[in-house]
């Protein structure tokens, strides 16, 4: 069934090689120049290949000398991109006289490439293989809303979801812990995170933390999570100045500083998918025994485990699915407007037999049937996932259930799907930066206006499908973070590794390199997962393709640990390195400038202080993202990158004079000081910008900045800016005609009302803003907003109200640092639509506003106050 579906990857490669013979021939004119009318064939043959692959597909099931066709063309088109990125890579590194060497050998290549193809198209024929016209994959648009991300399906868990809620407000003597058991894809983390987001469980304690442990788990990780979560200080998740702290400390000092955190509180921590008890064990002496009612949940694959906490405990095994519980699981994946057509309802129920009540299972069959236009389409789907499971032994059943939703995608999504596997377990993967990966990679093509909207598409078909999961959404309800469901996630390592598309490798202390790179080193996309004991040896790195295309390395302890020479290197397209906490600080080698090919740099929390000159030679470079590297040095050499679209900073740094104005093609650009927005006019020719962070100094810069084109060009989507504390925004009126603004963040005091804010936003921060007039007259009547969070000191009056009809859509209130506000009062029919209401540090309110009793959509309320207003609330009626 797999070989029946190969030629879609084929033609994903074959797609990708296309684009980026266009990309090259757009933006490496002057490299082709000499090999101009090559490249120009090769892509006319590729493109006579592609049309040949859809009836190539349909023949493949019958004639596996077919199968043998369509991996030639999978290794043509690599070596294309390869001979012409080579020949690229040679002429930037020779001088005048030694160019026609890189010539040569290119025309040797091309030669034998062309003897490929002939090759190629020579065997079609007698295969009879025939072209066809193909229209591109449509990928429906969608609203993030149609995700059914709002909703958990917890069929056939009823019985089990009271026992957990029972045992969570139960208010035992001590600490004790309540255990969620069973087999993988039987539904524990939802289960869980449903009473985990009830306002009602939330509200029984004080503090609530959720924390994924996994197989590769590290105690100091462990700690930090649940530091982060439950306020260690006042604005701990806030500031990365935390962050760091954090990452300097040593373990056992992470438990007293968490053990004191959680003193006299009753709290709720779940640690999700915990594998040892060894990982229990190791942050164990954290959690004070004593908290009346604090609670400690396991979701566990494994009995043993959720026994031996050496705590009170009571575990829940959860139970599979019956015949009749698993086909109204499946009616609500696949059939959720209508009942399931009379003529499929037979079929459905003996594929259901054979899915043996695993939740996991039915919700990918009821993903992949909801995306058939046609009865007969979801029939034929049934019946050759039945032909297929017939073949099957019972403990395999599951993966021809994953295979077929696999199998099934369009070929532009098979490839976004396989380098997900790339992230270790349990990641939640950032939207933002997944997208910016899939672009650097080639697998789609960024339009012309620059818009990622279409880019973010694909994500959500592959939501909808079931193969991944919406892990975070954001204040509007879209996908803010993703991954994979363990078990999907160990088929899309094993599809990878089988189509030669992506591998892993594991570094530990003392593993043998060439047995961990044994499955990698044929592939050019490699995730690397640093141990915690790993010993620093570079002889890892020789086990690579020599034409590596991406490498994304996790836990380096130390950025020299990565050899960045261009002998093995030189092809990179994409570079992310995900450090650990309190990684070493270091320079970042110059021979990073020899990756010319490189479009994608992650160096996030790298400790690096300074930035080398040849970072200029990146001429191909879209995203360089080097947040939180505090201090760094930035050379004057970045204005050379014209080609960049996201440019993300971080908060501080050491920049020689490098000009903005260079870089037009900029959208996302955070964080700068506002001093190299105004030199060379940069503010005036970045009029691309979308997302935009800016550091002010005085509120001159403010109004410059404010009333210029990069302002006001009709594109800003997202504007954070900060002020010094002795100075202030004399006027926010610039922004009314910002109609496209979506979210505002304004660090800094406010001279002027809010009356100009525009009617788009969506979201809107105030921090520090000092205002004396009650902000929510204004604020209450912005016709989108849905998230507002009013910081410490932003108001200094001593009353609020929200007035009848205020704040129509708002869904997410935060009070924080109020410190003058004593009255607060609703009016009945304000806020109609709030869920969420957090309180935390206003001295001076003694009680929940008056009124509040009429906003019945709250469902979370999050309060952290003095005692008495604690006691306050526990003592009125719910």
């Amino acid at each position: 069934m797999a070989e029946m579906f190969a030629s879609k990857l084929a033609q994903s490669c074959i797609s990708e090689t296309m684009k980026r013979l266009e990309d090259l021939q757009i933006h490496e004119t002057a490299s082709l120049s000499i090999g101009k009318e090559e490249v120009r064939r090769l892509k006319e043959e590729l493109t006579r290949i592609f049309l040949l692959l859809p009836d190539a597909e349909k023949k493949q099931e019958e004639d596996y000398r077919v199968r043998t066709w369509i991996a030639k063309v999978i290794d043509a088109a690599h070596d294309i991109e390869d001979v012409v990125e080579i020949f690229i890579s040679n002429l930037n590194f020779s001088n005048f006289i030694t160019k026609l060497s890189p010539r040569h050998k290119f025309m040797i290549q091309f030669n034998y490439i062309t003897s490929e193809l002939a090759d190629i198209f020579e065997t079609q024929k007698i295969f009879q293989i025939q072209s066809s016209n193909m229209e591109r994959y449509p990928v429906e648009r969608i609203s993030f809303r149609d995700l059914n991300g709002e909703e958990y399906d917890l069929v056939g868990l009823e019985g089990s979801t009271k026992t957990l809620k029972a045992q969570l407000i139960n208010e035992e003597a001590d600490l004790s812990v309540v255990s969620i058991c069973g087999m993988g894809g039987v539904g524990k983390p939802t289960l869980t995170k449903k009473l985990y987001d009830q306002s009602d469980v939330k509200k029984h304690f004080d503090c609530c933390d959720w924390t994924c442990v996994s197989q590769q788990y590290q105690a100091r990780d462990i700690l930090s999570d649940i530091l982060l979560q439950v306020g260690w200080g006042k604005t701990i998740e806030e500031t990365e100045d935390a962050r760091k702290t954090l990452g300097n400390l040593r373990v056992h000092d992470m438990i007293s500083h968490l053990r004191q955190v959680l003193k006299e509180k009753r709290y709720l921590v779940v640690l999700d998918d915990i594998w040892e008890i060894d990982a229990w064990n190791s942050v164990r002496e954290a959690f004070p025994k004593e908290n009346k009612g604090s609670k400690i949940v396991f979701t566990t694959r494994i009995r043993r485990v959720a026994e031996s906490s050496a705590l009170p405990s009571f575990t829940i095994a959860l139970p599979l699915l019956s015949d009749e519980e698993s086909f109204e699981l499946l009616r609500k994946k696949s059939f959720p407007n209508y009942s399931c057509p009379a003529t499929l309802e037979q079929l459905g129920r003996e594929i259901i037999k054979k899915c043996r009540g695993l939740p996991l299972a039915i919700v990918v069959l009821g993903g992949l049937l909801n995306m058939k236009k046609s009865d007969d389409a979801r029939k034929k789907a049934l019946t050759d996932l039945e032909s297929e499971l017939n073949k099957r032994v019972v403990e395999y059943e599951l993966l021809p259930i994953l295979a077929l939703s696999y199998n099934h995608l369009p070929y532009q999504l098979k490839p976004l799907f396989l380098y997900m596997s790339n992230f270790p377990e349990d990641s939640e993967i950032p939207k933002r930066k997944l997208i910016r990966l899939w672009l650097a990679e080639g697998f789609l093509t960024m339009p012309a206006s620059g818009n990622e909207a279409n880019a973010e598409q694909y994500l959500e078909e592959l939501i909808r499908r079931n193969v991944v999961e919406v892990a975070k959404r954001d204040h509007s309800g879209g996908v803010k973070t993703c991954r994979l469901h363990d078990l999907m996630r160990d088929f899309c390592i094993s599809k990878a590794r089988e189509e030669n598309f992506c591998g892993v490798m594991k570094l530990q202390h003392h593993m043998n390199p060439m047995a961990a790179a044994s499955s990698s080193t044929s592939t050019r996309r490699i995730g690397v997962y640093f141990g915690s004991h790993h010993d620093h040896s570079e002889a890892w790195v020789s086990q690579f393709h020599p034409h590596l295309r991406s490498l994304l390395c996790f836990h380096i302890p130390d950025v020299s640990l990565i050899p960045l020479s261009k002998e093995q290197f030189g092809l990179l397209r994409v570079l992310e390195l995900s450090f650990v906490r309190g990684a070493t600080k270091c320079k970042l080698s110059k021979k990073i400038g020899d990756l010319i090919h490189l479009r994608y740099l992650g160096l996030r929390a790298a400790q690096i202080s300074e930035l080398p000159a040849t970072i200029g030679n990146l001429r191909n470079l879209l995203t360089p993202d080097i947040r939180d590297n505090d201090g760094v040095i930035v050379p004057e050499a970045l204005s050379k990158l014209g080609r960049l679209i996201h440019l993300l900073l971080p908060l501080t740094m050491k920049a020689s004079p490098f000009r903005l104005d260079k870089l037009t093609n900029i959208q996302t650009l955070k964080f700068v000081g506002a001093a190299a927005l105004i030199r060379n006019d940069a503010k005036s020719t970045l009029v691309r910008v979308r997302n935009l962070g800016i550091q002010f100094k005085n509120s001159e810069e403010a109004r410059v900045i404010l009333e210029s084109r990069i302002v006001k060009s009709g594109c800003l989507q997202s504007l954070t800016m900060s002020m010094p504390f002795n100075h202030s925004f004399s006027s926010l009126q610039p922004l009314t005609d910002c109609t496209t603004l979506c979210k505002l963040d304004v660090t800094g005091k406010i001279q002027s009302d809010l009356q100009s804010l525009p009617a788009s936003l969506t979201k809107l921060v105030l921090e520090g803003s000092d205002m004396k007039e009650d902000p929510m007259k204004v604020l209450e009547k912005l016709p989108n907003l849905k998230f507002l969070r009013l910081g410490s000191s932003s108001y200094m009056g001593a009353e609020m109200t929200c007035s009848v009809g205020g704040f129509p859509v708002l869904e997410i209130l935060e009070l924080k640092g109020l410190s003058e506000v004593e009255v607060w009062k609703i009016d009945q029919s304000a806020m109609p639509s709030l869920k969420r209401l957090d309180i935390e540090d206003i001295p001076k309110l003694r009680m929940l506003p008056e009124g509040i009793q009429f906003v019945k959509t709250l469902l979370e309320l999050n309060v952290s106050m003095c005692q008495s207003f604690v006691d306050q609330l526990q003592g009125e009626d719910s």
